[in-house]
């Protein structure tokens, strides 16, 4: 009996190596690509406001982190498969940024030469609001509709 349930548990393993993916993490902003071992048909996001998935090719997957969250990640190939299944985890800010929390609101600076506002999902929607005002505005002036 031994024998065959660990025979069993190796068929399982062996058949399911998408089921032992570790949490794939990404960054708020920020894309990664996920190689993929075989040819990709589908992809689907459980929650696409929380991370992007771009198809660059069969086998390479673009992860793109929009909002802070947890959601999964499954891919299958033609004959409808799981190629890959993941925990998809989009987490905060990269070494260069500075969230400060104030009477229990959030807001986010991006620290590259000096400290800058920068607009995050979560802040306060005061400061959420200014920063993106100062944002459209430089874009619209580049544009020349200013």
């Amino acid at each position: 009996m031994t024998k065959k349930f660990f025979a069993a548990v190796a068929i399982c393993l062996a058949l399911s190596p998408a089921a032992l993916a570790d949490p794939f993490k990404v960054k708020v902003d920020q894309t990664v690509t996920l190689k993929l071992n075989q040819p990709a048909n589908s992809v689907v996001v459980g929650n696409a406001t929380v991370a992007d998935v771009t198809v660059h090719d069969a086998r390479t997957l673009l992860v793109t982190g929009k909002a802070f969250g947890s959601t999964n990640l499954t891919v299958l190939d033609r004959a409808g498969n799981t190629i890959y299944s993941s925990q998809l985890m989009v987490g905060g800010e990269d070494d260069n940024g500075l969230t400060v929390i104030r009477s229990g609101a959030t807001y986010s600076y991006s620290c590259v030469d000096k400290c800058r506002a920068t607009p995050m999902v979560g802040d306060a929607p005061g400061h959420f609001s200014d920063v993106m005002a100062t944002v459209s505005g430089k874009q619209a002036t580049a544009k020349g509709d200013q």
